[in-house]
């Protein structure tokens, strides 16, 4: 987790068979690093790549970066965010080098136990 000016950051890795996942995620068919949108006030999620390979069998794997002011919005970003990934083909769901179960609850209290180790 990197601290900024006020504003936290925290890193996203999903494992993914669902090729779009990141024009649906931002909402737009046409995506270049450092792509972002705007969830709220306080949340900003950013596309910072991705790595995919030819095998059928392997996933690619997409590197997000969420900001959050001053801490807040662990829960709206959550839901948001398990809102949008729920039903997709995710492998491995990854916050700041810890692997979860896509659960809402679950993403809220990591992001939240991230937040405030800092």
């Amino acid at each position: 987790m990197k601290q900024k000016g006020g504003k936290m950051s925290i890193n996203i890795e999903i494992h993914t068979h669902e090729r779009r996942l990141v024009s649906d995620l931002l909402g737009k068919s046409s995506i270049t690093i450092n792509d972002e949108i705007q969830i709220s006030d306080q949340i900003k999620l950013r596309y910072a790549g991705s790595y995919e390979t030819k095998a059928l069998d392997f996933p690619a794997i997409i590197y997000f970066a969420v900001s959050f002011s001053s801490g807040v919005g662990a829960s709206v970003f959550a839901s948001w965010l398990y809102d949008k990934l729920k039903g997709k083909k995710i492998k491995k769901f990854i916050i700041e080098r810890t692997e979860i179960e896509l659960d809402e609850g679950e993403i809220k209290r990591i992001i939240e136990e991230k937040l405030t180790i800092e």
